[in-house]
């Protein structure tokens, strides 16, 4: 695996509410696998079942916090997400580059997962998430 990317784990986009992000899942097929609070990011996250072989989706729908001002009021694209064997080490190797982290250490991620998001400034205002799974 590249120092940057890898495996794409998910690509989430943020809906404004509940509604949205069921009328997403009706409109496109799509059905929840299963959702987590993220209390550190004040976001709840939906994973879509992924058709096998591909990616899921994640719709994000923020309880206030800094996503409730992401692109109001359509919400939208937000983040790729690579997966990744030792988060840690990959945000070492990252910062050998430079690269800097949105937060110092991973967090628990809505799913049985460590994530940690690259910070945009580095990376142009592109959104990635590193996940590790636990």
């Amino acid at each position: 695996m590249s120092i940057e990317t890898g495996t794409v784990h998910h690509v989430g986009i943020v809906m404004h509410d509940f509604e949205s992000a069921t009328d997403f899942m009706r409109n496109f097929g799509h059905e929840e696998d299963y959702r987590g609070f993220v209390d550190a990011f004040s976001c709840w996250c939906i994973f879509l079942k992924a058709p096998q072989g591909s990616s899921a989706i994640e719709l994000v729908v923020p309880d206030g916090g800094p996503l409730a001002d992401f692109n109001p009021p359509a919400g939208g694209l937000h983040h790729f997400a690579y997966e990744t064997d030792d988060i840690v080490a990959q945000q070492a190797r990252l910062a050998e580059r430079g690269i800097r982290m949105l937060n110092e250490e991973p967090v628990k991620g809505a799913g049985n997962f460590l994530c940690n998001f690259v910070h945009p400034f580095s990376t142009r205002g592109v959104i990635i998430e590193y996940v590790q799974m636990l």
